[in-house]
């Protein structure tokens, strides 16, 4: 809803791409949309805000950049990882069933909010110190 009105840019290199782009146009985002085969190279313009996104040399004027792309299995990148329902599972303390391993926000499940993965991310950094600490 804060680009409502507004020019944004989307590049979908996903399946659910689609769906999403039409999403922002129908709550009123005057969007271009970028698939996997429009351009090679990307680039957004901006320090403090976003100005354009360059398209392969082609300036696009836009106020917000949205990227879309696949995601991997958690499960994949991290032997022994429990997972179910493909989030990573965790305790209390955000501790996972690797030994030393942490996690917060959207990989350990809904709501996708970023409250939410705030408060677990400094739960996790907590948890990660007591950690370090015993092993000391």
């Amino acid at each position: 809803m804060l680009y409502r009105g507004k020019k944004v840019a989307m590049i979908g290199l996903n399946e659910e791409a689609k769906a999403e782009a039409e999403f922002l146009r129908s709550i009123g985002c005057e969007l271009e949309y970028f698939d996997k085969n429009s351009a090679k190279k990307y680039e957004i313009v901006g320090e403090q805000e976003v100005k354009a996104l360059i398209a392969d040399g082609v300036r696009f004027p836009v106020t917000g950049v949205f990227i879309l792309r696949s995601t991997i299995a958690p499960s994949s990148f991290l032997a022994g990882i429990e997972t179910k329902s493909g989030h990573i599972t965790v305790d209390e303390g955000m501790k996972t069933s690797v030994n030393g391993v942490y996690a917060a926000g959207d990989c350990i499940g809904r709501p996708y909010q970023i409250a939410r993965a705030v408060g677990q991310g400094n739960t996790a950094a907590l948890s990660a110190c007591e950690y370090l600490d015993k092993q000391v």
